[in-house]
């Protein structure tokens, strides 16, 4: 199983929309499984974890890693081709015919991130919403690519997994997008930005 594999083509990247491929691959990422096992533990019925395989089989995103014969059936057993999947950022900006409403979907996760910001104390004025989504989008942008640059530079296996390779993943792409002096002035943009609307509500309350 490699470490990582960043998805690029607009049709494997929606299987990832489906809950239940998301919870299959999650599962198959730190275990391998047969279909009856999957669909226990997901509360699925058989067949429909079978049709999802195929699917993800068949997009490359898990493999048969062995059959076993129990009486007359022979159960094969399934497990995810890499530990972290990455969306590549071609996607996310639309730059690739089909991934339009990849690229949508992306806009969406930012309208929802933004429109959460009063639940840590940020109440965002209307007029200023605009402003601060388009900050929030060109920031999950950069990170995205910083994420698919670092994943493109692995010269060897990393030999962990589950959280310790996303800290690994976070820590690289944290120390290059440092590096880059466009994402410190908008990261000092955002924090003006919000440290301006805490303000203006403590103005109000």
């Amino acid at each position: 199983m490699r470490d990582f594999l960043v998805i690029k083509d607009p049709s494997v990247a929606k299987l990832f929309a489906d809950p239940c491929r998301r919870s299959i691959l999650h599962n198959l990422r730190h275990y391998e499984m047969p279909p009856c096992q999957l669909a226990k533990a997901l509360g699925k019925n058989v067949s429909s974890i079978i049709y999802h395989l195929n699917s993800l089989e068949k997009a490359g995103l898990v493999e048969q890693s062995r059959t076993e014969v129990k009486g007359n059936l022979i159960e094969k057993y399934y497990k995810a081709t890499a530990r972290m999947f990455v969306i590549s950022y071609t996607l996310s900006e639309g730059l690739i015919p089909g991934s339009e409403d990849i690229a949508k979907w992306s806009k969406e996760v930012c309208n929802r991130a933004a429109g959460s910001l009063e639940a840590f104390g940020y109440k965002i004025q209307p007029e200023r919403m605009s402003k601060l989504l388009g900050l929030i989008e060109k920031y999950s942008s950069m990170e995205q690519i910083a994420h698919e640059e670092i994943v493109n530079q692995q010269k060897k296996a990393a030999h962990v997994s589950g959280p310790a390779l996303k800290i690994l993943l976070s820590l690289l792409s944290n120390i290059h997008l440092c590096e880059n002096p466009e994402f410190l002035e908008l990261m000092d943009e955002i924090s003006r930005e919000l440290a301006e609307q805490r303000e203006n509500r403590r103005e109000n309350t």
